[in-house]
């Protein structure tokens, strides 16, 4: 039996069978709120309104003529600067494009392909986080349901970007005539449908880790004369992204000991100098996205991004002013960070204070879970640093620059990071956010046939470290857990 499910808000009507899943039939069309746990009913937050009664779309089914209202939406602050060495552009095009295709967001920088100025940006949040908040839920989605759903949205996202671009600088797309690619290993399989499954099974290696070069009606119906350079893979989840980076910092150039650090729902890092470098991938979870966090949500419109301590007393900075909603990922570092030092959180990550920390006056908190999962996340990052160091041969003292890209790293607050122990405190002084680098490397690349030979070669010269692999790991790990600095 059929139903239809209108959406109150736009008055849009759906069709539904009996039975189907609300949150499937609005990820059919596209108008799904976040299900950052892939629909299982676990994080609460695809909550909508359903005739008149507050409900988990994922956990409702359609049984009958149903109104719908989603959640008003919260405009993200999505990064789009980057660490951007300027680069002689090969003029062989006359307007080029670039895409840094992000787990959470989605940017497009459109440039004057003989002079290499920057024209126009556009972003988005990356639709396919209806489908789940990390790459894992994705990849799961795609081999289960239908990959070609998950190729479809982020196709039509970068279709629409583009365009967007393009009237912003009065041009038509079809006038571009290069566009370069940049996205990490699971978000490069999804964009291309090529089966993720390689990535979930040891030795966790991608389907394919080479350059790719296609024509763009294939992926950017706007721009059909466009030639496409996608960015190599290194590994499983040491992506094209992280090959971006490496070439917006030129990274093989590197006199000092250097270590450069992605953090997302994966965190990629770089350690090494002209002579030699390693790259390795962590599990960091989505807990600094937002997901996996009661309170938690992305860096929008209320949702606390700093917490500081003064005179002993805990305050705070929302986006866009006014009472807070949330945490993001930030916020969330640096609450933690001020509980350790209040004492209302202990090193082992105890809560001290109770079950929850409220901040003052308002329905933002802190639970003792929460406290867990950034123990998790920052362990991993941690036990990354130790580990790639012990292989190189040196100590985390020896590193000369901490190199932070990506939206998280450029909004946290270093101190917190070292304070909580992600980041070793001997190296505070040391740290440098550095953009989008990502979306740097892609403009290179777009701008240049020379840079994108470039990031071929920067791709097969790094090495790749299999952290879970590794003896030690585990215990590293483990040890990692602890709120100590040093």
């Amino acid at each position: 039996m059929e139903h239809s499910v209108v959406i109150v808000n736009s008055g849009r009507r759906l069709s539904a069978q009996e039975g189907d899943s609300l949150l499937a039939v609005l990820q059919a069309a596209r108008e799904a709120p976040d299900a950052p746990c892939g629909g299982h009913g676990k994080c609460g937050k695809c909550r909508v309104t359903v005739n008149g009664e507050q409900r988990l779309a994922c956990q409702t089914k359609i049984y009958g003529d149903t109104e719908v209202v989603l959640p008003a939406g919260r405009r993200t602050e999505i990064l789009t600067d980057s660490a951007f060495v300027p680069g002689a552009a090969d003029g062989t095009h006359t307007y080029a494009a670039a895409f840094d295709i992000g787990t959470t967001t989605v940017v497009c920088y459109l440039m004057d392909g003989r002079a290499g100025r920057l024209l126009a940006q556009t972003s988005c949040v990356n639709p396919q986080t209806q489908f789940g908040a990390d790459v894992i839920s994705r990849i799961q989605y795609a081999m289960d349901k239908d990959a070609s759903v998950m190729a479809r949205c982020i196709r039509d996202a970068l279709d629409k970007l583009v365009r967007e671009a393009a009237d912003q600088a009065g041009i038509s797309p079809e006038e571009i005539g290069v566009t370069a690619i940049v996205g990490n290993t699971a978000m490069h399989h999804l964009l291309l449908e090529i089966d993720p499954k390689p990535l979930t099974v040891p030795p966790y290696m991608p389907s394919v880790r080479e350059a790719l070069e296609m024509n763009g009606a294939s992926l950017l119906p706007s721009c059909p004369n466009s030639e496409i350079r996608i960015l190599p893979n290194i590994a499983g989840f040491v992506g094209a992204d992280t090959v971006g980076c490496l070439v917006a910092t030129r990274f093989d150039r590197l006199e000092e000991l250097t270590l450069m650090i992605d953090i997302g729902t994966n965190g990629e890092m770089v350690l090494g100098d002209r002579s030699r470098r390693i790259a390795c991938s962590t599990a960091a979870g989505p807990a600094f996205e937002g997901a996996k966090i009661q309170c938690g949500m992305r860096g929008a419109a209320g949702a606390v991004d700093h917490v500081t301590l003064e005179n002993g007393k805990i305050q705070w900075s929302v986006i866009g002013g006014g009472v807070p909603v949330g945490l993001c990922g930030s916020g969330l570092l640096d609450l933690v960070a001020a509980l350790l030092e209040t004492g209302d959180i202990s090193e082992s990550g105890q809560m001290l204070c109770g079950d929850r920390y409220t901040l003052e006056g308002t329905g933002v908190f802190l639970t003792r879970k929460d406290v867990r999962e950034v123990q998790l996340a920052k362990a991993a990052i941690r036990a990354g640093i130790e580990l790639m160091c012990s292989t190189l041969g040196v100590e985390p003292k020896d590193i000369r620059k901490v190199l932070l890209a990506g939206a998280f790293g450029n909004y946290l607050n270093p101190a917190s990071a070292c304070a909580i122990g992600m980041i070793p405190p001997i190296l505070l002084p040391r740290i440098q956010p550095i953009g989008n680098a990502a979306g740097g490397g892609a403009r290179l690349c777009a701008l240049s046939s020379r840079e994108f030979a470039y990031s071929k070669q920067l791709a097969q010269g790094t090495e790749f470290l299999e952290l879970a692999s590794l003896p030690e790991f585990n215990d590293c790990y483990v040890d990692c857990l602890m709120f100590e600095e040093d």
